[in-house]
C-alpha cells in the first residue's frame, strides 16, 4: 500500500481536498501546460472531475487556461505558497547565512534540502557561476538514494525504514557510473551515518561530484543536509576531503534549528 493510500483510510482525510492537489502536482512532471485529458490521466480521475477542479483552481488563481490552445498552466500564485514557507520557515533562516558562507569561501553551488518520503527536495539553491537554470530553482525533487543529501538524510532513520525505503523504490542510472545495487546502496547509507557525511561521485550528472553534511535540530535529530557540487575535473575526490570536507562540516554542525 502506497503512501497515499494510507493516508486515505484516516477517517479525517479529506478525499476531495486530495484530489485537487492532485491537479497541481500534475505538473511536477515539467510540462508547462497540460490539456484536460492529460490532466485526467495524471491524476486518475474522470475528465468532468478534472474540469471542476481546473475550474476551481481557475478562479482561485493558481491556473491559467489557455483559450486558444484549452491548455491550463500554473500561475505565479502557486509561487507564493513557496514564498510563505520559506520565510516562515525556521530552518530556511538559519541554514541561509551558512549556504552563503560556503559559497563565499569555495564559489561552489550550495543546497538545503530536506526529505520527502523517498525523494529530497531543495529547500535553498546557492548558486555557482556555471548551473543550468534548472539547477538554480527550489522545490525541485530527487531521489534520495542517488544523492549526497539524500544518504545523509536516510542516514539518520532506523534501519528498518532506511531498508523499507529501499524495497518501495527502484533504483534507475542516470549516468554510467550510478549505483543501483540496493545491498550497497544500504551500505552507502550505513557509511554516511558512520561518517557523518556522504561523498557521491557522478551518480546524477558526468563529471560532477557531491558532498553532504546534515543539520540537527535542538534535539540532536537531523532535519536536513547541506551538500556541494562540484566538477570532478577541478576538484577530486582527495581536493575535495582535504578542503571542502573541513568545511563543511564546520558550518553545518554550527546551524542548530529549534
Amino acid at each position: 500500500m502506497n503512501d497515499r493510500a494510507t493516508r486515505q483510510q484516516h477517517p479525517q482525510f479529506i478525499e476531495t481536498l486530495d484530489k485537487g492537489i492532485r491537479v497541481l502536482e500534475a505538473f511536477r512532471a515539467g510540462q508547462s501546460s497540460l490539456g484536460l485529458t492529460e490532466l485526467a490521466q495524471a491524476c486518475d480521475m474522470t475528465k468532468s472531475a478534472a474540469q471542476r477542479f481546473t475550474h476551481t483552481w481557475c478562479e482561485l488563481g493558481y491556473l491559467a487556461k489557455d483559450e486558444s490552445s484549452r491548455r491550463y498552466s500554473l500561475t505565479h500564485k502557486a509561487l507564493e505558497l513557496g514564498f510563505l514557507y520559506l520565510n516562515a520557515s525556521p530552518l530556511v533562516s538559519r541554514a541561509l547565512p551558512a549556504l552563503k558562507l560556503i559559497r563565499e569561501r569555495c564559489n561552489l553551488t550550495v543546497n538545503l534540502s530536506v526529505l520527502s518520503g523517498h525523494d529530497i527536495v531543495y529547500v535553498l539553491r546557492v548558486p555557482g557561476p556555471n548551473q543550468t537554470f534548472a539547477e538554480m530553482l527550489p522545490g525541485r525533487r530527487m531521489p534520495a538514494w542517488c544523492t549526497s543529501a539524500g544518504r545523509v538524510l536516510l542516514a539518520d532513520l532506523p534501519p528498518e525504514r532506511v531498508q523499507a525505503s529501499l524495497e518501495q523504490v527502484v533504483p534507475t542510472a542516470f549516468t554510467g557510473q550510478t549505483e543501483t545495487d540496493k545491498a550497497t546502496l544500504l551500505q552507502c547509507i550505513r557509511q554516511a551515518a558512520e561518517q557523518g557525511y556522504s561523498l557521491t561521485q557522478e551518480q546524477v550528472l558526468v563529471g560532477q561530484v557531491g558532498i553532504a553534511a546534515p543539520i540537527r535540530n535542538v534535539h540532536f535529530q537531523v532535519v536536513a543536509a547541506i551538500n556541494i557540487t562540484a566538477q570532478l575535473s577541478v576538484w577530486p575526490v582527495e581536493r575535495v576531503r582535504q578542503e571542502l570536507l573541513p568545511l563543511l562540516m564546520d558550518v553545518s554542525q554550527s546551524v542548530i534549528v529549534g
